[in-house]
């Protein structure tokens, strides 16, 4: 993807603004907008986010059991769908901005595909029998693939409440396309690896296995097969990055499977168990994602109120660890956090969802 991107329409008052390079306004972005999810006294946490294909809309699923619709250019929440009966994690836009795809949090554990404009089901997926761990739709078709504590990974067409296929692996807990939609890549947190299946070949076996345990010796000794909270290609297909809930990020080559950066700078965690809770802690989809571009990867700075900013050009230290290059101030924690595949703004999220922006002050 070119690194040149638009900004969000401003309001009629002021003048269009002309497409930036992520380069030129990554350091300059700065809290816009906050909305709050809850007026109840104790509040909800949201527990994830997705933009969709245009970057018009983000789509908030939260612990009140509640999906949260925001309209990006007009700067405000458009829709609110309870889903009391269900629940709802994991909410994700189809290529259809008017069709999202969840997973539920109880009666079963079926994933569910919403119409917005009705507040109606389409249709229902079932076939995991204990919790959905992740889900990705390919960037290139109807496709997607659950990941699941049942130790399987499915893969679905959104036009088929049948599965497509299914694959028995030990923790399947993430799963990522690449940007060709050919590779898929699924993370196992008991073997600490990482898998990499060709998608129209998905029932041979792995044309290619990372060991991550050695990396894990190095630099999260103490949460070596667990606490994996993100797993992400870089729309350049360069990198892939596991993201974990405590210590840092780890970007590997995506084609190697060699470890090209450790991402420290992290106060502890944001205090989500994601992607699935056992616990009374909420549940959270991962606090980084790259930059559109990939040069950069955008985070949570753990239980301080800043976020992180890594620019995977800079030079590593010795043992390959990268500093964040900025710290973006910010007044509350960031547990989830999403770069627009349009536009430059980030939406992040805790117990608010906060819309950033570059500040043309700060640049």
């Amino acid at each position: 993807m070119a690194e040149t991107q638009q900004q969000p329409q401003p309001p009629a008052t002021q003048a269009p603004q002309q497409p930036q390079k992520v380069t030129d306004i990554i350091r300059a972005f700065r809290p816009a907008k906050s909305f709050k999810t809850s007026k109840q006294e104790t509040p909800n946490y949201v527990t994830s986010l997705d933009f969709d294909d245009q970057g018009d809309y983000l789509v908030a699923a939260g612990d009140d059991e509640t999906i949260q619709v925001f309209d990006i250019k007009e700067g405000k929440s458009t829709k609110s769908v309870p889903s009391k009966k269900y629940g709802v994690h994991l909410a994700r836009f189809t290529h259809h901005s008017r069709q999202v795809l969840h997973a539920s949090t109880k009666v079963d554990h079926s994933l569910r595909l919403l119409d917005l404009h009705n507040e109606g089901y389409v249709r229902y997926f079932s076939g995991h029998t204990d919790k959905v761990t992740c889900l990705a739709l390919s960037p290139g078709s109807d496709s997607f693939i659950s990941c699941s504590k049942d130790d399987t990974v499915t893969l679905w067409d959104v036009g088929s409440r049948n599965p497509q296929g299914k694959l028995k692996l030990a923790t399947p807990y993430l799963v990522a396309f690449d940007p060709s939609a050919t590779v898929i890549a699924i993370a196992s947190q008991s073997t600490s690896s990482v898998l990499l299946y060709d998608f129209r070949n998905y029932d041979k076996p792995p044309f290619s296995t990372f060991d991550l345990a050695p990396f894990e010796e190095t630099y999260t000794p103490s949460t070596r097969g667990r606490a994996w909270t993100r797993l992400e290609f870089s729309n350049d297909g360069k990198y892939l990055m596991v993201g974990t809930d405590y210590h840092g990020h780890y970007i590997l080559d995506a084609f190697e499977g060699t470890i090209k950066a450790f991402l420290t700078g992290k106060n502890g965690s944001p205090g989500r168990a994601a992607p699935v809770s056992s616990s009374a802690k909420p549940l959270g989809q991962g606090d980084s994602c790259f930059s559109p571009d990939g040069r950069y990867v955008i985070g949570g700075a753990g239980d301080s109120q800043d976020m992180l900013v890594w620019d995977l050009q800079q030079e590593r230290e010795t043992n390959a660890t990268l500093q964040p290059m900025v710290r973006l101030p910010h007044r509350g924690r960031t547990a989830l956090v999403e770069y627009n595949p349009r536009y430059n703004m980030l939406a992040s999220a805790d117990k608010d969802i906060v819309f950033w922006q570059p500040d043309e002050a700060s640049k």
